[in-house]
């Protein structure tokens, strides 16, 4: 008797990691937020931001939810600055490449 092989899709999602003020690296998944972990290295991070990712997929495969497609994420610098009488106000960077 032959094993039936099973399909399975692979999904592709990008996590975001920024380092936190206390050393650890926040990591999030941008399609989904909720898929949301930390670690003290980036090899941490990223290992608990899959877990975290695995879960979210099974909360929304269980509850009928869609899966979101993959996004194209575009990092863009902002700054901030203080008006001499208002409030901060943030402003996207103009940098040369």
């Amino acid at each position: 008797m032959a094993a039936r092989a099973e399909h399975q899709e692979q999904l592709t999602y990008t996590a975001v990691l920024t380092p936190g003020d206390d050393g650890f690296i926040c990591a999030q998944i941008a399609e989904m937020p909720e898929a949301i972990s930390q670690g003290r290295t980036e090899e941490e991070a990223k290992a608990n931001v899959a877990e975290a990712l695995e879960l979210a997929l099974e909360w929304r495969r269980q509850e009928g939810e869609s899966l979101p497609a993959a996004v194209h994420v575009t990092v863009a610098p902002m700054s901030e600055e203080r008006r001499s009488h208002g409030p901060w106000a943030a402003t996207a960077s103009r940098g040369t490449q």
